[in-house]
């Protein structure tokens, strides 16, 4: 994917945002970029509350949209950096 498909799902992502008046996750944002081992407890339940927020987000699929597109790290559209590594195209 090229900087300018990225940056055009950026732009997407952002308009969205606008138009939906926000969103949640910006009221939590240390909730989606946990930090610490991967498999421990405190880690899977901080990823656990992020899913959950994610879940009823109405803008879900642009923000995973962009994350896969500009390799982010943390948590977006309710998928975990690793989980989109694993589908990546």
């Amino acid at each position: 994917m090229t900087l300018r498909q990225i940056e055009r799902k950026y732009i997407e992502l952002q308009e969205a945002i606008r138009e939906n008046d926000g969103v949640e996750c910006a009221q939590l944002p240390d909730v989606f970029f946990p930090e610490g081992d991967t498999g421990s407890a405190e880690y899977r339940a901080t990823v656990k509350i992020a899913k959950a927020v994610c879940a009823d987000c109405p803008i879900r699929r642009l923000c995973e949209d962009y994350a896969r597109a500009a390799n982010m790290q943390g948590i977006w559209g309710g998928t975990t950096y690793f989980e989109r590594q694993k589908y990546k195209d």
